[in-house]
């Protein structure tokens, strides 16, 4: 098996190359580190620091000859691409599509792409929701990630798998504590330090946690199995912002109150995810539960 993983140095990318290599695969890592950390990167991967729609990526990917191309780089945070549409839909549409071309070109037969599970469908009309929910995502994030989905179904050959991973709320170690997504890494961090936590809104907002070596371990299902199409990804569980606050607090042994500011923009009340397809299609269930999640990404950040 031999693997192209754009964006691999970064927090579930990195996850999924320690994943690949396990199952003894040779993995091209491409990644631009904008967000991504070599120190996430095993020495076994092949490296390159480029931007996934560098010119030079047509010939690299046609000398690799990979039997897969997974597409996990992206521009994450909801807030970002609500101030800079424009960045956004260029890393996530205009980028994603020139990746795509050039594994194409090279004959890649095998597509698996990371989409959002947690803002593609907008303010629910049901929970959970499955893969038949309308998609109406409120931000310009999950608008152009759901873009680069549609262009994948519409361009790629008939003759390859194409497979969308819809990821619900992923957390667990490499997470940037510093960014704007991720409220588990930035609560366990700033917790550590004793310092103020602020959450958006009255904090009873809910989100579907899934763990990212579980996110992970649905990329080799895919792998594995002949399963393609849609898929959501999650614990199928709705936990509050608020229940994550006082989860992590005991964890920690941190004291302070936190303190709510006004909701942010962008983002949905409540939202989790049906992942009946998952477990029938790909034999693949979450397995690492909230509590047990917390406890490693904490004792990560703790070093």
């Amino acid at each position: 098996m031999k693997a192209i993983l754009t964006g691999g140095a970064g927090f579930i990318g990195s996850h999924i190359a320690d994943s690949l290599i396990s199952q003894g695969a040779k993995v091209l890592v491409i990644d631009d580190l904008s967000s991504g950390d070599l120190a996430n990167l095993s020495k076994s991967v092949e490296f390159l620091n480029l931007n996934i729609a560098d010119q030079k990526l047509s010939k690299v990917l046609k000398d690799f000859e990979a039997n897969v191309l997974i597409h996990c780089a992206a521009q994450a945070s909801v807030s970002q691409s609500i101030k800079e549409p424009n960045f956004d839909a260029q890393v996530n549409i205009l980028n994603g599509m020139q990746i795509m071309d050039y594994a194409v070109k090279a004959d890649v037969k095998s597509y698996i792409y990371l989409n959002t599970g947690g803002a593609l469908y907008g303010e629910p009309k049901y929970l959970p929701c499955d893969e038949q929910h309308p998609i109406n995502p409120i931000s310009p994030y999950g608008l152009s990630k759901w873009t680069l989905e549609n262009y994948f179904d519409l361009l790629l050959p008939t003759s390859a798998k194409f497979t969308s991973l819809r990821l619900a709320n992923v957390f667990g170690p490499r997470q940037d504590p510093q960014g704007e997504a991720g409220v588990v890494a930035i609560f366990s961090r700033r917790m550590l330090d004793d310092k103020d936590v602020k959450i958006f809104g009255d904090g009873e907002q809910s989100r579907d946690f899934v763990y990212v070596e579980d996110v992970a371990s649905s990329v080799i299902a895919v792998l594995d199995t002949e399963a393609q199409g849609h898929i959501n990804i999650g614990s199928g569980e709705q936990t509050s912002v608020n229940q994550i606050f006082k989860q992590l607090s005991a964890e920690i042994g941190y004291s302070k109150k936190p303190i709510y500011e006004p909701e942010r923009q962008g983002d949905v009340r409540h939202i989790y995810l049906n992942a009946r397809k998952a477990e029938k299609d790909l034999e693949w269930t979450a397995r690492i539960n909230l509590e047990e999640g917390l406890k490693h990404t904490v004792n990560a950040l703790r070093g």
